[in-house]
């Protein structure tokens, strides 16, 4: 793996694991942690695009790249396939919405502004990281099929929350696919944003009607 991936993926997890060690050891509230992680999202984003600057000039996958028609085709598809998953495993998981969901909920309606690095930074960086970092090192070694999996494993296992791994799974599944579908990592950064958009609206709406 190239020194500046490295550099990168060090980064991007020791932040989110010393305000995780900040919770456990400090007994700090979990929702302050969050919004330390969102006003640190930008830091890390600005850090992690210097690092990957010539990378991303670099096409990944030995394929043509899709159209921008194609693209957005691929968009729209793979969107609706991600809410059919979403519906699937929301059926078979009813508990799937943990306390997170609702903590995230809470302070969205308290501090409107984390929307934005939520639903904005949030996949920019993540997609960066699991995608065009992770995913690509991996598929350079395995199999697609075991590239995939692995990387919505870390993924995954990265939002730590127990009843929504099979969901955050899937989505990186899709994420993924669609990457390699269109070679075009902007697909799956634009899939990501339209989903937070998509589940902060759920949750919200549901906070307001239900609370």
């Amino acid at each position: 793996m190239k020194k500046n991936y490295v550099y990168a993926l060090i980064i991007y997890f020791g932040v989110g694991l010393f305000g995780d060690l900040l919770t456990f050891l400090l007994n700090y509230p979990r929702s302050l942690v969050i919004i330390l992680n969102f006003t640190l999202s930008p830091f890390l984003l600005l850090v992690t695009l210097y690092l990957l600057k010539d990378d991303l000039k670099e096409i990944v996958f030995d394929k043509r790249k899709s159209t921008v028609k194609q693209s957005i085709l691929a968009i729209i598809k793979w969107f609706f396939i991600a809410i059919a998953g979403f519906i699937v495993i929301a059926t078979i998981t009813p508990l799937f919405y943990t306390s997170e969901v609702s903590n995230s909920t809470k302070i969205t309606q308290a501090i409107p502004l984390v929307v934005i690095p939520f639903v904005f930074i949030g996949p920019l960086l993540e997609e960066l990281i699991f995608r065009r970092i992770i995913f690509t090192s991996f598929i350079k070694k395995f199999t697609f099929l075991l590239s995939i999996l692995l990387t919505s494993v870390i993924f995954a296992g990265w939002h730590m929350t127990l009843q929504g791994f099979p969901l955050i799974f899937w989505l990186s599944i899709v994420f993924s696919y669609s990457y390699y579908q269109t070679n075009r990592l902007s697909v799956p950064i634009t899939l990501h944003i339209l989903w937070n958009l998509f589940s902060s609206c759920v949750a919200l709406i549901g906070a307001y009607f239900f609370e």
